[in-house]
């Protein structure tokens, strides 16, 4: 059984899957209905998000509350997301998946970390940054367009040109 531990509010490290790792997530209109979803959750669930980054198969977010309501919080974000995009159920899904009312958007469930001190908080935040280098997409962070980094330039917390990682610490392809 999945337990997340819930602990009265604080920070968390959240990832979120698509549906069997679909590369969707990044289309534009996942983009825009996650975007809807996001405003409107933390109008019924106030939340504050540190960081966010969105890769076609999943996503990773930093985020504050002040209750214990993580899971309730992030199953309306992603039942939302859902709903503005216009999914339907699937004739390809199990039963167990129509019976639960799943999509194909969405994996169930969610991993979550909880940050306990600031350095772990930095290091996540700089995780979802540096995420799209690490995958590949980009081979910088200010390449990704998906992603709180461009606030946190805006508003002068990060430098442009900052990548967060040593080109000697990408992932290596082994023959």
């Amino acid at each position: 059984m999945y337990r997340c531990y819930e602990s009265g509010g604080g920070y968390y490290f959240i990832t979120i899957n698509a549906f069997q790792r679909q590369p969707i997530l990044t289309t534009p209109n996942i983009r825009q209905s996650f975007k809807h979803a996001v405003a409107a959750t933390k109008l019924k669930f106030p939340f504050d998000i540190h960081a966010l980054v969105l890769l076609p198969d999943h996503l990773h977010m930093v985020l504050s509350t002040e209750d214990d309501l993580l899971s309730k919080r992030l199953g309306y974000l992603k039942m939302l997301t859902t709903k503005y995009a216009g999914i339907k159920q699937s004739e390809m899904m199990t039963e167990n998946y129509k019976r639960d009312r799943r999509c194909v958007l969405w994996q169930p469930r969610f991993w979550e970390r909880t940050i306990r001190t600031e350095s772990q908080l930095h290091s996540q935040i700089m995780y979802c940054y540096i995420n799209p280098v690490h995958h590949g997409y980009v081979d910088k962070v200010g390449d990704w367009p998906y992603s709180t980094f461009h606030r946190d330039v805006k508003r002068g917390l990060l430098p442009p040109e900052w990548s967060g990682i040593s080109v000697d610490l990408k992932p290596k392809k082994y023959r």
